[in-house]
């Protein structure tokens, strides 16, 4: 009997588990279904997400060592487009994101799509 409601509560948590992939978070911003990390490199983290809806072609970077998610830039152009990132770093991201720029759209276009195999080779061939 023990074994059996063990069995039921850890299929109860996986119900809720794919649930809370579908649905908003605690923050109130839906769940992504993929978070896919271009580059990390010490404390910086630069991540682009599959987000269904999304037209506009952007990463997000964290940087430090608990912060998540603490700016967005549009790849097309390199400009900031929210986030707390001191604004020093700006010009550095853009000359980043400019010198990659089309590798970065073509990842960015292949996660949306959900084309695994494609991207990680892809994201293997990113600068520094």
């Amino acid at each position: 009997m023990e074994q059996n409601l063990h069995d039921e509560l850890l299929a109860l948590q996986d119900q809720f588990a794919n649930i809370d992939l579908f649905t908003k978070g605690s923050n109130g911003h839906r769940q992504l279904l993929i978070e896919v990390l271009i580059r990390e490199i010490k404390n910086l983290k630069i991540k682009i997400y599959q987000e269904p809806g999304h037209k506009m072609p952007h990463l997000h970077i964290d940087y430090g060592k608990n912060n998540n998610h603490i700016a967005s830039y549009n790849i097309e152009t390199g400009e900031r487009i929210e986030g707390s990132l001191d604004k020093k770093y700006d010009k550095s991201v853009r000359d980043w994101i400019y010198e990659n720029r089309k590798k970065i759209l073509q990842i960015w276009n292949e996660i949306q799509i959900g084309n695994k195999d494609k991207y990680e080779e892809m994201i293997s061939a990113i600068k520094e």
